[in-house]
This record gives structure tokens, C-alpha cells and sequence, in this order.
């Protein structure tokens, strides 16, 4: 085993991050992103490098798509590596200055919600929530109100991240900021992809940023807080879906507070 790790090393460089059963390798200008096949299907692996293939497409600040390819069992995307520091980096080494990366995140997330898209390749933002919900393990009367909930919101066709947080944003050495990771990407309502970039905040234990994310969302967007709050009970139903950490999931559980309607 120690020999195939070395092997796996020396061929796609140094480990850069490893979670939720994958490894992100770096070796030059390249980076390889190595999903687990007892966590991911090739199909997930595909529909990642889609997104990212169509992000591109669409003119957005996404790394080049090189290949797609088994490795071992496993499955592979290698991209073009960005050199230069994530949001939640500046964050973490200049904590005064958190409302100006905050506001950098917005301004970004604003540029990809204006795009519109009724493309196939992307999914309903409302399907994937939908599956998520049926996989919380929640009881089935919550499930069922959270599915109604969801229902009853607009259906909009932005082009959502999904998966918006400071770690997926790189500023590189010229000041441009690049978007990582496209997993999660969906057509849908701009609101839900602002609950979910908020509680990511949350998650992290950023409360005092997610509130900051919050209210300049709503000041750039002219979108009311309560609207995007609306949001906040479904997402985190659907995080339960993929979440094991124990106090991460106790803070899902309070933002679940299903109303009737």
C-alpha cells in the first residue's frame, strides 16, 4: 500500500486537500482531483467535469479542463492548476478586512447568477434539492413539508454554483479571481444558491460572516433578507443528506423550521 501511495505521489505531485473522499493533487501547472470510487459513481465524476466544461463555455473564470480518466478504481479530473491565495486564505491571515473578501465573493456570485441558462446539461436546482430532501433521514412529516416548501417557491433558470464558499474562490497574483469546484452546479433560483453559500459560512463557524455574506447579498441584489431566509430551512435539509460531522448536523437540525403554509 505504501509503495502504490508513493507511486500515486511521485506521478501527480503533492496533496494539496483531501475531503469528503477526494484527493486534490498539484504538480506544475496541473492539479488532478481523485475521487474514491466507494464514495463516487463515474457518472459523478462525468457530470463534474461537464459542469466545469460548460462553465467555461459560458465565459466564467473556471480552470481548463484537461482529462478525464480511471485511475486504479478510481476515477480522475486533471485541470489547470491557479497559483494564488483563496478568499477564506485572505480571510484567515486578515480578519479585519473580512467584509471586503466578503464583498469580492458577492460580487462574483451576482456575475454568475445573471447568467441565464434553460441548458440540459445542467440539472434543476429544484430536482437536486428534491432528492436531497428524500435522503435527509428526516421523519417523513418533515420531509413531506419540506418538499411542499419547495414546491411553492419560484422556479427561476440562473446558473447556480451551489457550492459557493471562500475556499472555492482563488484570487491569483494579478488580483483575478478564479471558481472552483463545479460539482454542485444547477439552473435555478438565485435566492437558494445565497442560502447555501450562507449557511457554508455557518458550517464553518463563520456566524459573524454569514450574517456580513447576508446582508450584502441582499444590499447587491436588492433581494429581501426574508426571502433568502425562506431558503435557509430547505438547504439545510438537503446537507443533512451528505453531512456526518455531529455538530455541523445539530446546526442543520435547528435551521430546520418547517411553517405551515
Amino acid at each position: 500500500m505504501a509503495e502504490k501511495a508513493n507511486a500515486k505521489a511521485e506521478e501527480l505531485g503533492e496533496i494539496i486537500a483531501q475531503r469528503n473522499g477526494r484527493t486534490i493533487y498539484a504538480k506544475g501547472d496541473r492539479v488532478t482531483k481523485v475521487f474514491s470510487h466507494e464514495k463516487y459513481a463515474v457518472s459523478d465524476v462525468m457530470k463534474e467535469a461537464m459542469n466545469q466544461a460548460y462553465a467555461l463555455e459560458c465565459g466564467f473564470n473556471a480552470p481548463a479542463l484537461y482529462k478525464v480518466y480511471p485511475l486504479g478504481e478510481d476515477w480522475a479530473i486533471e485541470s489547470q492548476r491557479i497559483q494564488g491565495k483563496t478568499l477564506e486564505q485572505m480571510i484567515r491571515e486578515d480578519p479585519s478586512h473580512e467584509k471586503k473578501y466578503i464583498s469580492m465573493l458577492v460580487q462574483i456570485q451576482v456575475k454568475l447568477l445573471g447568467h441565464l441558462s434553460d441548458n440540459l446539461k445542467l440539472p434543476k436546482l429544484k430536482d437536486k434539492l428534491n432528492n436531497y430532501i428524500t435522503h435527509s433521514g428526516l421523519d417523513a412529516t418533515t420531509r413531506y413539508d419540506l418538499h411542499v416548501r419547495l414546491e411553492k417557491m419560484p422556479n427561476h433558470y440562473k446558473f447556480c454554483h451551489g457550492d459557493l464558499a471562500p475556499h472555492n474562490i482563488i484570487i491569483d497574483d494579478k488580483g483575478e479571481a478564479w471558481i472552483l469546484d463545479w460539482a454542485h452546479a444547477t439552473r435555478g433560483n438565485s435566492s437558494a444558491d445565497a442560502a447555501m453559500t450562507y449557511l457554508l459560512f455557518l458550517l464553518a463557524g463563520d456566524e459573524k460572516g454569514a450574517q456580513m455574506y447576508l446582508r450584502e447579498f441582499c444590499r447587491k441584489t436588492d433581494i429581501a433578507a426574508q426571502y433568502v431566509q425562506q431558503w435557509i430551512s430547505v438547504v439545510s435539509a438537503t446537507k443533512l443528506a451528505t453531512t456526518s460531522d455531529e455538530k455541523q448536523r445539530e446546526q442543520l437540525l435547528k435551521n430546520i423550521n418547517v411553517v405551515e403554509y
